[in-house]
């Protein structure tokens, strides 16, 4: 499945890049330049939950603005998940 991502939401993916490990780095790259299996999906959907966990939300629980892009990147991802 090929996932076609915002400009924003590509950054997004390289700032995450930036600062994961090798595994995780593969993977979001899969996804900038390849298509993605359901297995990709799954992982690059913990990633993105993990980002969103450390920096998306406010002390109430609700998204920040980079929490509700997240959210956004999410569904671009997942939604692969649902399309012929």
């Amino acid at each position: 499945m090929k996932i076609d991502l915002t400009l924003r939401q590509i950054q997004i993916v390289e700032s995450l890049k930036s600062k994961s490990e090798l595994t995780d780095q593969i993977m979001l790259d899969k996804l900038l330049t390849e298509e993605v299996d359901f297995n990709d999906i799954e992982n690059l959907c913990l990633i993105i939950n993990g980002e969103f966990l450390m920096e998306g939300i406010l002390p109430s629980f609700e998204p920040n603005p980079y929490g509700l892009e997240l959210e956004g990147l999410l569904d671009s991802v997942n939604r692969a998940r649902i399309q012929p």
